[in-house]
């Protein structure tokens, strides 16, 4: 007797939870860890469909960051939100998993749980940054939490909401790219190659790389790219700067910035001729530049000759993990940090500080000019040694006692669920 299939609609509102999800929805459809056949449908994007989701809207179209923003465009999420409803009742899963995204997501949980689909949450709202009052919520409208730092458990707990530390998806995703590597006999994009042929063919040797990861959505690239990039040239005019390309966004959309800075005289041709974009590359970008600690025994030509300039969020993390000693630099508009500064609780922004609870990475809000962030370059380059002695500890806090996976324990969780 065949088994009746069950179906998980798997919600996410940006390219990390597209990332992390796709693991979820590859093991939940290929069915290695079931006793029964299970579907997926999602709003997510191309990760998640090219891992057996059948995808019904894409979070490039609502990528929607900053307060200010957010109130500019409520009529516009508002269709969002009615949007997903509706696909909801006609898809009528057996479970729902939202995936960060706090602020739409725990709208649909509140309106799931009316309509008593089980509702799971990976990747928590980070009620421990801000907004403490919305736990209350999750305590009535989700039906099991799936945490990715160790303190977050205790901190739920503490507000009488159980929740499940699973270990954190960066490092699977570390663990699939090194694979990648072994299966593949080498990079995707490989570095010291590339850049190798670029010293042959204008004569000058590259001996450091800058990597500049300036966010995921549009309004932060247009905000942050042109001064990353003459940040970098500021600090060493022989320096490469090498773009991680953000899922969802092309090269004419960063070609468009780099040539308007060209424009407008912040930046100079031969400050963008210095600019390599790579997309879908991002960790093994990382891995190369970085001390190898994670992906020995891999080497690289430019292992250890990369720092980095980063937007604050989950890049920062991503960027430790791997051992690229790096500058943390944000801006966002006026009303937003004007906002922020009064509703958010923590004395830091990067996830790196937060975890450690100390001052390891240099954070610059809002004043983003590229001589301050040049000298935070120079800064950088001087003290390596103790950023990488952070990074082995934020390691450590981070690893499983038994190396599990952070989905395989997200899917069995689901699988309880539905039994």
């Amino acid at each position: 007797m065949v088994s009746r299939t069950r179906k998980v609609f798997v919600m996410a509102g940006e390219a990390s939870g597209d990332l992390h999800g796709s693991h979820v929805v590859r093991k939940l459809v290929d069915g290695s860890q079931a006793i029964f056949p299970c579907e997926v449908v999602c709003w997510g994007g191309d990760l998640m469909e090219t891992a057996g989701g059948k995808l019904l809207s894409h979070y490039k179209d609502r990528a929607i960051m900053g307060l200010w923003e957010v109130i500019r465009n409520l009529k516009k999420i508002s269709g969002f939100l009615d949007q997903a409803k509706a696909d909801i009742l006609a898809e009528k899963p057996d479970l729902l998993l939202l995936i960060d995204n706090p602020g739409f997501n725990l709208r649909i949980a509140k309106w799931a749980k009316s309509h008593g689909i089980p509702v799971h949450y990976y990747i928590a709202p980070k009620a421990w940054a801000w907004n403490t009052g919305r736990i209350k919520t999750m305590r009535r409208v989700i039906d099991r939490l799936y945490v990715i730092f160790p303190f977050e458990v205790s901190f739920f707990n503490k507000h009488q909401m159980p929740s499940e530390y699973v270990g954190n998806p960066i490092l699977e995703e570390i663990d699939r790219s090194v694979q990648r590597f072994h299966n593949q006999k080498g990079w995707d994009v490989d570095l010291g190659r590339e850049l190798n042929e670029i010293s042959g063919r204008e004569s000058t040797q590259i001996q450091r790389v800058v990597l500049l990861m300036p966010g995921s959505r549009k309004n932060e690239v247009v905000s942050l790219l042109p001064n990353f990039v003459a940040a970098a040239r500021k600090f060493d005019a022989q320096s490469m700067c090498v773009v991680a390309g953000a899922p969802g966004l092309d090269l004419a959309f960063y070609q468009e910035i780099l040539k308007d800075a060209v424009s407008q005289g912040r930046l100079s041709q031969l400050d963008v001729d210095s600019v390599k974009i790579y997309f879908g590359a991002t960790y093994q970008l990382l891995m190369q530049l970085g001390d190898g600690a994670l992906i020995n025994p891999i080497k690289s030509s430019f292992q250890n000759k990369g720092l980095a300039l980063v937007a604050s969020g989950t890049a920062t993390l991503e960027t430790a993990l791997l051992g690229v000693p790096q500058v943390v630099a944000y801006r966002v508009n006026g009303f937003t940090y004007f906002m922020a500064k009064r509703l958010v609780n923590l004395r830091w922004v990067s996830l790196v500080n937060i975890l450690l609870h100390r001052s390891l990475l240099e954070e610059h809000l809002q004043d983003v000019s590229p001589a301050r962030l040049s000298m935070a370059l120079t800064d950088l380059s001087e003290s390596e040694l103790k950023m990488q002695a952070g990074y082995q500890e934020l390691r450590e806090l981070l690893t499983m006692p038994n190396n599990s996976s952070a989905s395989d324990a997200v899917v069995q969780g689901i699988l309880r669920q539905m039994s």
